[in-house]
C-alpha cells in the first residue's frame, strides 16, 4: 500500500466526516495546509509532543492504544491551559506499512478524536522506525489561558484524580514476572495505555478562576516544581492527602508513596486557586455540579533560605514538617 493511498483509507475519509461538524475548521486534509478560523476573542493553543517506541511505549503495546494515548497525552495539555480542542496534525512513521497495525492505530486515534470532537487536518508520513508525533491545537478566550506561572501566596493545590496507578504499569512491563496472578496490573495497564485527558475540568478551571495549572506527566512533584520555578513561589504538600491510585492498594505505604509523587503517565491536572475558590469548588462537588479534586498542599512565599538549598517543596503530616527521607526523582529524558 503506497503513502497516499495508506493515508485516504486510514486517515482521511474519517477525518473529512469530522471536519464537516467542526466550525473552527475550514479546510482540512487535502491542501497544502489547513485553513482554520479562529474565532472573535479568542486566542489558539498550540502543543507539540513526540512518541516513541521503546521511550513512550513499549514494543508490544497494542496499536490501538498507542493510537489512542498519543492524542490523549497531548488533550491533557490543552486542558491544562484551559483550552477547548480544535484539530490536530499527525505526522507517522513507520517501518512498514502493515495494515493491521494501521487500521488499529487509526481506530484507537479516532476513538478517542471523535469523543472530543476534534479534527485531523494534516500532517505527514514517513518510512522509518515507529514514531508518533501530534500537533494539537485548542482554543481559549483571550487573557484567560491558564499558566504555570500565576501561583499565589496561599493558593490551594490540587489534584484532579488519583497518582500513581500508570507507573506501576511501567514497573510491571519492565519487570514482567511480577504481573502473573497479580489482580492490580490490569488496572495499572489501563491507566497506562489509555489516559483520561482531562477536558472536564475546564469549564471549571474557568469559573472558579484557577491562577496555575499543568498537566502531571513526569511526576507530581516534578512537575509541580515547573509551577513553583515559574511563579517563584515554594509549597507545603500534606503527605496523607496525596490520593493514591487503587492499583497500587497491595504495595507497601513508602512504595505507594513513591510511585504517586515521583511516577509519571498520570495525565491528571495539578492547579492552584484561591481557598475562596477552592471552597466555592467544593460546595458545588458536593451537590453535584463540579468534578471531584483532591487538596494536597498550598503554595508559600518563597524565602531565601529555599532558594539557597534548591528546594521548593516541604512535606507535612497532619501539618507539621515531615523529617524523614522522601525520594524526589521525577522522569527525564536527560
Amino acid at each position: 500500500m503506497g503513502e497516499f493511498e495508506l493515508i485516504r483509507k486510514y486517515f482521511t475519509l474519517h477525518s473529512n466526516e469530522v471536519n464537516l461538524e467542526q466550525n473552527c475548521v475550514q479546510l482540512g486534509i487535502g491542501d497544502d495546509c489547513a485553513l482554520i478560523n479562529i474565532p472573535h476573542g479568542d486566542v489558539l493553543a498550540v502543543s507539540t509532543d513526540t512518541f516513541l517506541e521503546g521511550t513512550h511505549f513499549f514494543k508490544d503495546t497494542n496499536p490501538f492504544a498507542i493510537g489512542f494515548k498519543s492524542l490523549a497525552v497531548n488533550l491533557s495539555d490543552l486542558a491544562a491551559m484551559g483550552a477547548e480542542p480544535v484539530a490536530f496534525t499527525l505526522a507517522l512513521t513507520l517501518p512498514d506499512s502493515n495494515e493491521d497495525f494501521i487500521a488499529e492505530f487509526s481506530r484507537g486515534l479516532f476513538t478517542i478524536a471523535d469523543r472530543f470532537r476534534i479534527s485531523l487536518v494534516g500532517g505527514d508520513t514517513t518510512r522509518g522506525p515507529l514514531s508518533v508525533t501530534i500537533t494539537v491545537m485548542g482554543k481559549t478566550p483571550c487573557n484567560e489561558a491558564i499558566r504555570r506561572s500565576g501561583a499565589r501566596d496561599n493558593d490551594v493545590i490540587c489534584v484532579s484524580g488519583a497518582l500513581g496507578g500508570a507507573a506501576y504499569g511501567v514497573a510491571l512491563r519492565y519487570d514482567k514476572s511480577k504481573i502473573h496472578g497479580n489482580p492490580d496490573s490490569a488496572k495499572a495497564f489501563n491507566l497506562l495505555d489509555y489516559p483520561n485527558p482531562r477536558m472536564d475540568l475546564v469549564p471549571f478551571m474557568h469559573k472558579y478562576r484557577v491562577n496555575s495549572a499543568l498537566d502531571i506527566s513526569d511526576g507530581f512533584l516534578g512537575d509541580l516544581k515547573h509551577i513553583l520555578d515559574s511563579s517563584e513561589k515554594s509549597a507545603e504538600i500534606e503527605i496523607k492527602d496525596i490520593p493514591l491510585s487503587e492499583a497500587l492498594h497491595n504495595l507497601p505505604a513508602d512504595e505507594q508513596l513513591n510511585y504517586a509523587l515521583n511516577g509519571g503517565d498520570d495525565y491528571e491536572i495539578c492547579f492552584t486557586l484561591s481557598e475562596k475558590d477552592y471552597l466555592l469548588w467544593q460546595d458545588d462537588y458536593k451537590s453535584g455540579k463540579a468534578p471531584k479534586i483532591y487538596r494536597v498542599g498550598s503554595i508559600k512565599e518563597l524565602s531565601d533560605n529555599r532558594i539557597s538549598k534548591g528546594n521548593r517543596v516541604t512535606f507535612t503530616e497532619n501539618g507539621k514538617a515531615v523529617s524523614r527521607h522522601i525520594d524526589r526523582n521525577s522522569f527525564s529524558h536527560f
